[in-house]
């Protein structure tokens, strides 16, 4: 028999009942077993988290009537078993709404219920129209959490366990995607966290192979919203494409890379507005990526950037006392994104969303070697990825040159976190003219096959 195929279809290909017609003739490509991975229907997400955003002034059964609507669409008849699912939720808002405020495992099995209405859904419909499967719950299979909530990180080896005792070799299956559990507690995967639950899955079922189809093609050499001329990467590997999305590149969950990586299992990006064949994805993603002639395969960037500059003279040099800055954000919960550190400084990348809340944390640490700390906002990270890009010689020379012909000021540079990733911080304002600066220098005037 032959090996099962994860495939995942995210909320942008869930926005009317044409869309259901266009995956389930996808889906009848295959000639092997699938688990068919579905987010919310597009814009249900952010509705419900509209909703628990104002759960004091919410009412619930307009709000629950209203998403009903949404959902009747996409059918010929009204569906009664579509309808219960959906009104799950609603002691749960009710109950929020009463005392003013969201548990946090509120918060997360309400976002969460897009999913489980769109595979609903979706198992209904195949089901109508000669594709035979099952609908899978996480809860009932097991996809197992580190438990904590709004972005859980999955439990493979326990996971893995789970979904072989549960899963049937020959059976079709659809699953909602973006959640997890731990000890019956809903938690969710971050936003975008289908893309997670695909290739979680994916590895612990040792796939042939996870299809992601989304409505952009694939991974391109730089934003397309930003840049002009962009063309497609036809290859990654795992690393650049984890670097590509971890620095702010939103064609793939930031930590979609890690569960395929592990098993060496392929994962294929499809546009499935311009799809032709199961066989001709936009963008491989695997061991072997490909060195590109350019090196630089790709550039991303994140604006949800701030840097917190601890000064003194002689920081860079006291024992332990990065590891005390790091620990006290830690039990925080704020993640550090890089460190940048010499004698005089240690810098700290966030979020840009944790600043206010660093201004609380920072002066409790009372680190007598810190003489200031400065917060730095207003500013965007670039980065540069490739294979090789460290070590081919003239490659940085060529990316700083590019920038600094358009004299733009590059604030703080990086390099030897990833051996395949650049990047270096400019000011928000000068973030466009360094993208297409830095584009024009690896990717125009010149015949471009990138990664191919």
């Amino acid at each position: 028999m032959k090996k099962r195929v994860v495939v995942k279809f995210g909320g942008s290909s869930l926005k009317n009942k044409e869309d259901l017609s266009k995956i389930l003739s996808v889906v009848k490509m295959y000639e092997q077993p699938l688990a068919i991975v579905v987010s919310a229907v597009s814009g249900v997400t952010d509705r419900l988290a509209e909703a628990v955003a104002d759960i004091r002034n919410l009412d619930v059964n307009d709000f629950l009537a209203s998403l009903n609507l949404t959902y009747q669409h996409f059918l010929k008849a009204k569906n009664q078993e579509l309808k219960a699912r959906l009104y799950e939720i609603r002691d749960l808002l009710e109950g929020a709404r009463l005392i003013g405020q969201v548990p946090d495992f509120v918060y997360d099995r309400v976002l969460s219920h897009g999913e489980r209405c769109s595979s609903l859904l979706l198992t209904q419909y195949f089901n109508q129209h000669g594709f035979d499967c099952e609908e899978a719950l996480p809860e009932q299979f097991g996809l197992t959490t580190d438990a904590r909530f709004k972005a859980a990180t999955v439990e493979l080896e326990a996971s893995e366990r789970n979904l072989k005792k549960f899963f049937k070799a020959d059976k079709n299956y659809v699953v909602p995607g973006f959640y997890g559990l731990s000890g019956g507690q809903i938690n969710l995967l971050g936003r975008g966290g289908s893309d997670y639950s695909a290739t979680s899955i994916g590895y612990c079922l040792e796939a042939e192979r996870v299809d992601l189809y989304k409505d952009v093609s694939g991974f391109m050499t730089c934003d397309p919203r930003c840049v002009k001329g962009v063309k497609p990467v036809k290859k990654l590997n795992y690393d650049e494409a984890a670097e590509l999305s971890y620095f702010g590149a939103r064609i793939l969950h930031p930590t979609a890379v890690d569960p395929v990586r592990q098993k060496n299992i392929p994962l294929y990006i499809f546009n499935l507005n311009s799809f032709t064949s199961i066989d001709r994805p936009d963008t491989i993603i695997s061991s072997n990526g490909a060195v590109s002639e350019t090196v630089v395969k790709s550039l991303s960037f994140t604006d949800d950037l701030a840097v917190i500059r601890f000064k003194g003279s002689n920081v860079g040099r006291v024992p332990g006392l990065l590891g005390q800055i790091a620990s006290t954000y830690g039990r925080e919960g704020i993640n550090i994104k890089s460190v940048v550190t010499s004698q005089t400084s240690i810098n700290i990348l966030i979020s840009s969303q944790d600043v206010r809340r660093c201004q609380q944390i920072t002066p409790k640490m009372k680190i007598a070697e810190v003489e200031n700390v400065f917060y730095r906002t207003n500013i965007s990270l670039i980065a540069a990825v490739g294979e090789g890009v460290l070590q081919k010689p003239g490659v940085a020379a060529r990316i700083f040159s590019a920038v600094s012909r358009h004299e733009i000021n590059v604030e703080m540079i990086s390099a030897g976190a990833s051996q395949v990733t650049i990047y270096f911080l400019v000011n928000l304002k000068d973030r466009n003219r360094a993208l297409q600066a830095i584009h024009r220098e690896f990717f125009e005037g010149e015949k471009h096959e990138n990664g191919g």
